[in-house]
């Protein structure tokens, strides 16, 4: 039951007597100037109505996208209706809707379960959003030729399946006005404690009639949204998107909505809205009596005339239809020899009636609020005139149904496939490589591959099936399918770090630090962990003829040499879409894969150590290099060592920050002073609390690309003893983990070092077991 007055409409009253009413003379866009600069023939037909409300946001009129005034009493009035926390007017349709609902719940790289006979606008949403599809077949009914609703039992066997999913996306009614069991499916979602978003366009009515499918407002889903303009009063576009749970932002949906909405919408389309939320909240019961009436009693004149039927509310109970909504009506002329796409032509050519679409099988319409009795009987006596013509011609449309291959390999998530750069070959010859387009079939209208996906040679004798069937085949580019656009695997993009595939190096090195131990790290990890490490490649340290005479760069050649070949191959790595994940060793061995990230991408660094590692071979005191990386990476110091890879000076000094600094030489200070560098010391962290610094930070550091270098003495000895040159106090274990995940949802992360892992030192395996749980969440970050 409504609280507010379902009467009112507090945008098209301001509109309508406040502005209009007073005859305001404007001096605002747009600059029609309330119809009298418009075209002479179009203000003719459309009347000066929507031109004197047509307007620009001022403080009389409020603003959608910060509303104080009526605009917010507007979504109030239509959140009250409705029975839901928070709704909003979606002034892109309930496409930008859609997007805005998934760009809500799901950050890049995260998963989304989604049917595989989703709209174009969950595509989009799920590439702005840079989400992982994973896709659920809807049940397929093989008479009709359509697609139905997906099962709740297939819903949770993916849940249990994949228990990374972020969220859930059911579309519930669908076109044709199937309703699967949604109530079922929010429980089932909601034992795993993620929303449900349900794309419900063509159900803005459900909530408003008993005789209707439950509408997603009122089985629990958590976001949603309905095209108000498909079978209530609104114009076109005009959409409602609907927040009902806690476990949505509803100001992160404002927020995004924002991002994706026009900053001049349409005053007479926003007001249309209103005005259809007062006539189905106030009329709702009364109009929709009517509607369903008129759409039943269609079906049955329309299943007695020859050779056309009509499918109702008997298709209930068939796999993954729970109910029905009988404004939607889907009529087959199959038994005349029609298609459906030649009953639509006959029906707007020879009758000039208009339907919404149609499929193989199928034409669909759709009874509203808006139609007659004199409406529907001029549609039944036109299809009583088309069976009159086609009966006795004695033919039938019959076709095997093909059953859909099994879903492909998903090598890219749809945002790298759209990125990435596509080449043209023969479908023919397409086996092994990556769509790089989407190809649908008719029936059922569910995908057969989309962009990312691997084409198999079933999917390719699938489609030559479909084609010498006759059988619609859609989406591709070549209307013919002789040749399809694909991503070789060279071209590949890979976007984000959360999906990014990891490749691991480690590195055996001791010499920069010249303290025994750490060379074993390496395969201790291995012995311990091999389900992570196992594929770890190693970078061999081979021994170089050294000038021992140069004791302030001890072992530099053995040093530069391994650094080389580390650069090499974490650079190949990057290049190919991976994040290269570096085991060491010492510290030395950052200059190689630093420098192997540097030349394919701008990189900001975050050093996290208990030392500055800024030395010079002129400031050192011990002529270890494995204190010397970060300011060789900076251009300063051994120009052997420097130009590592590539000459120069790898990073910018205002794009690095040591973080948790306790151990710094006098001269090393002068150096960082010189350079610019940023220094958070860890005394600085204890004061000021780790969030605020990474705040700071977040502020200061204002790159896209980062790279982390992490040397295990930045932590407390008490929980990891195992380093070579431990210093007191440090970060808890807990403390680098809250780093870690704050940096990879603030930035894009290249690549990571982990270092000076010393076994020989290790006390009970803290440092083993940290080590091991801090590789694996960089491989598969939160």
């Amino acid at each position: 039951m409504s609280k507010l007055d379902q009467n009112k409409t507090p945008l098209f009253s301001v509109l309508k007597d406040e502005y209009a009413g007073r005859n305001m003379l404007p001096f605002h866009v747009p600059g029609h100037k309330r119809g009298k600069g418009v075209d002479k023939e179009f203000h003719e037909f459309m009347g000066n109505g929507p031109f004197s409300i047509d307007v620009t946001i001022f403080k009389m009129v409020d603003g959608l996208h910060q509303p104080k005034g009526c605009i917010k009493e507007a979504q109030e009035l239509a959140a009250d209706a409705y029975g839901v926390k928070r709704s909003f007017f979606a002034v892109n349709g309930t496409s930008g809707a859609i997007q805005a609902m998934i760009m809500t719940v799901i950050k890049a790289g995260e998963k989304i379960l989604v049917p595989r006979n989703v709209h174009k606008s969950v595509s989009a949403g799920i590439i702005l959003s840079g989400a992982q599809p994973i896709y659920m077949n809807p049940e397929v009914d093989e008479e009709l030729g359509i697609a139905h609703g997906v099962r709740p039992q297939t819903v949770e066997n993916m849940l249990k399946q994949d228990p990374d999913i972020k969220a859930v996306l059911i579309i519930n009614p669908t076109y044709y006005g199937v309703a699967t069991d949604i109530k079922k499916i929010a429980d089932i979602v909601h034992s795993y404690d993620i929303p449900l978003i349900v794309d419900e366009a063509h159900g803005p009515h459900l909530h408003f009639h008993e005789d209707l499918p439950l509408s997603a407002v009122d089985a629990g889903a958590d976001i949603c949204t309905q095209s108000t303009h498909k079978i209530i009063g609104a114009m076109t576009q005009m959409s409602l998107l609907h927040v009902n749970s806690d476990r949505i932002d509803a100001n992160r949906v404002k927020q995004i909505l924002s991002l994706l909405h026009t900053t001049s919408p349409s005053y007479p389309l926003m007001a249309s809205l209103d005005c259809a939320r007062r006539q189905i909240a106030t009329q709702g019961k009364e109009l929709l009596d009517r509607t369903i009436k008129l759409a039943k009693r269609f079906r049955a004149e329309v299943n007695r005339i020859p050779g056309m039927s009509c499918f109702g509310e008997e298709i209930v109970g068939r796999e993954g239809v729970y109910a029905f909504d009988p404004t939607k009506i889907t009529i087959t002329a199959k038994e005349l020899g029609l298609t459906g796409a030649e009953l639509e032509d006959i029906l707007t050519d020879q009758y000039n009636i208009q339907m919404e679409l149609s499929d193989f099988y199928n034409v669909l319409g759709l009874i509203t609020i808006g139609d007659t009795d004199e409406s529907v009987d001029k549609l039944i006596a036109a299809l009583k005139d088309i069976s009159a013509r086609f009966y006795h011609q004695g033919k039938k449309l019959t076709r095997e149904f093909l059953r859909l291959p099994a879903t492909p390999e998903q090598v890219l998530i749809p945002r790298e496939a759209f990125y990435s750069e596509k080449n043209r070959v023969l479908f023919q010859e397409s086996e092994g490589k990556i769509s790089g387009e989407m190809i649908m079939a008719y029936p059922p209208g569910i995908p057969v591959i989309t962009p990312g996906e691997r084409i198999t040679k079933e999917i390719i004798d699938y489609i030559n099936d479909l084609k010498e069937a006759n059988l619609h085949v859609q989406g591709m580019e070549d209307p013919e399918l002789k040749y399809i656009n694909v991503i070789e695997e060279e071209d590949a993009i890979y976007l984000y770090t959360e999906k990014m595939k990891s490749k691991m190096f480690g590195v055996p090195m001791n010499l920069g630090a010249n303290k025994a131990g750490i060379e074993f790290g390496i395969d201790t990890l291995c012995d311990a962990y091999p389900d992570t490490f196992d594929e770890m490649e190693i970078i061999d340290v081979e021994k170089q003829k050294e000038n021992f005479n140069e004791w302030n760069l001890k072992y530099k050649n053995t040093i530069l040499n391994t650094c080389e070949k580390l650069a090499s191959s974490v650079n190949e790595a990057v290049r190919d879409g991976y994040r290269p994940i570096i085991i060491g060793g010492d510290h030395s061995i950052a200059l190689g894969s630093i420098s192997g990230v540097s030349l394919e991408k701008e990189i900001g660094v975050v050093w996290i150590d208990a030392h500055g590692d800024m030395n010079t071979d002129e400031s050192t005191i011990t002529g270890n290099i494995h204190g010397m990386p970060l300011a060789l990476l900076q251009g300063a110091g051994d120009r052997d060592l420097v130009n590592c890879f590539y000459q120069g000076a790898k990073i910018d000094s205002k794009n690095v920050v040591i973080i948790g600094a306790r151990d710094l030489d006098l001269k090393e200070r002068e150096i960082i002073d010189q350079l610019g560098v940023k220094v958070i010391y860890h005394d600085e962290v204890l004061q000021k609390g780790l969030d605020r610094i990474l705040e700071e930070i977040h502020s200061y550091l204002k790159v896209d690309n980062l790279h982390i270098s992490f040397d295990v003495d930045s932590v407390n000895p008490e929980f990891a003893p195992g380093v070579s040159t431990p210093v007191r106090n440090g970060f808890t274990t807990d403390e680098v983990f809250d780093m870690f995940k704050f940096f990879f949802k603030n930035y894009f992360v290249t690549s990571v070092d982990i270092v000076e892992f010393n076994p020989v030192n290790d006390k009970n395996n803290k440092t083993l077991d940290f080590v091991n749980e801090l590789t694996e969440y960089v491989v598969n970050p939160d």
